[in-house]
């Protein structure tokens, strides 16, 4: 009988469709990562023809040791996540091997971290909290305007996106209700490229959200946004994209909030920016070297920075849609069907 290897318990609505699936079931039987020696040992089983995994795990890496530990049946590396390996992807349908993922089904989730940040990065909540729990706020003399931040219905606001999918597009949705209704904000954005429509691109998204879009370069980007959100994809060309320069050109009132993955903004070009007064702060959601971030990382120093732990995805919904649908890509994989979620490239 065609077995599954599941690599995490993926929660009882995913385990039920997986359990209901007809096929036999091999479980990492510990709420914790397996070790590199069980994924490998048990994806050499002839009859495994499909794994979920999370390849973002050291344990379940996706890559040539674990595509060469694989059995020749195996149909599909399915895993919980959105991200993905071009090299490894390549690598694994070379061999036959299909690679399912979890789009689209995150967007709101991390559409509402997202608004969170901006929010608690200009009104200066990380701090605020900081000032509570030590025990300084009784010492705090009042004045007019202790503790104030910058308004997001500030009139003729400009937010900016590096990258405008459909997270940012989530998060316009979001944002556009706090802001001025009388002296509206404005969006610009800078995407990968120019299109050749792209006018007719802009018209369409201004008369979406009832407010300017448009599409601007780089530098523009930089120089003219009051909220900037990064949420673009990590590539070798995006990596340190906002670096010393970036930050350079930036607003001392702006400030950046980071949802799309660590490496695109450079950590120590970011913390000089910040205690140097060259932008108001940052809200990030992602860090360079995650989850190894330990208590005396400079970005944890900084008053006027606020860092989470990659909760993007982290609602019960939306995690449970995930694993649904890495279970669902896995078993259509074994029935011979067309994966509901292919990494094709």
């Amino acid at each position: 009988m065609p077995k599954i290897l599941v690599t995490r318990h993926l929660g009882q609505q995913a385990m039920t469709v997986l359990e209901n699936s007809g096929f036999e079931l091999i479980v990492n039987p510990e709420d914790a990562a397996p070790s590199r020696e069980w994924v490998l040992t048990n994806l050499s089983d002839p009859e495994v023809q499909a794994v979920c995994l999370m390849h973002s795990q050291p344990s379940d890496k996706v890559d040539e040791q674990l595509l060469n530990a694989a059995n020749d049946n195996l149909r599909c590396v399915s895993t919980f996540s959105v991200g993905y390996d071009h090299i490894n992807v390549k690598a694994a349908n070379a061999r036959g091997v299909k690679v399912g993922h979890t789009p689209g089904v995150l967007d709101d989730a991390v559409a509402d971290v997202t608004v969170m940040l901006v929010l608690m990065t200009l009104r200066r909540v990380g701090e605020s909290i900081e000032l509570v729990r030590s025990g300084k706020w009784p010492q705090l003399p009042w004045a007019p305007f202790v503790n104030c931040g910058h308004s997001i219905g500030h009139p003729s606001l400009t937010i900016g996106f590096l990258g405008f999918g459909r997270i940012s597009q989530a998060v316009v949705d979001r944002l556009l209700v706090f802001t001025n209704k009388t002296q509206r904000p404005r969006i610009i954005y800078n995407s990968s490229r120019r299109r050749d429509n792209q006018d007719e691109i802009d018209a369409d998204f201004s008369k979406r959200y009832g407010v300017e879009v448009r599409r601007v370069e780089k530098d523009q980007l930089a120089a003219e946004s009051d909220v900037l959100i990064v949420l673009c994809d990590l590539n070798p060309s995006t990596k340190d994209l906002v670096d010393k320069t970036f930050f350079g050109k930036m607003k001392q009132s702006a400030i950046l909030v980071n949802v799309a993955r660590g490496p695109i903004v450079n950590s120590d070009d970011l913390h000089d920016a910040l205690t140097t007064g060259q932008i108001w702060g940052a809200g990030l959601d992602v860090l360079t070297g995650e989850p190894d971030i330990r208590a005396d990382h400079p970005l944890l120093r900084v008053k006027n920075c606020v860092v989470i732990p990659h909760l993007g995805s982290a609602d019960y919904d939306t995690r449970n849609k995930m694993a649904e649908l890495c279970a669902r890509n896995a078993i259509a994989a074994v029935n011979g069907d067309e994966l509901l979620a292919e990494v094709k490239l």
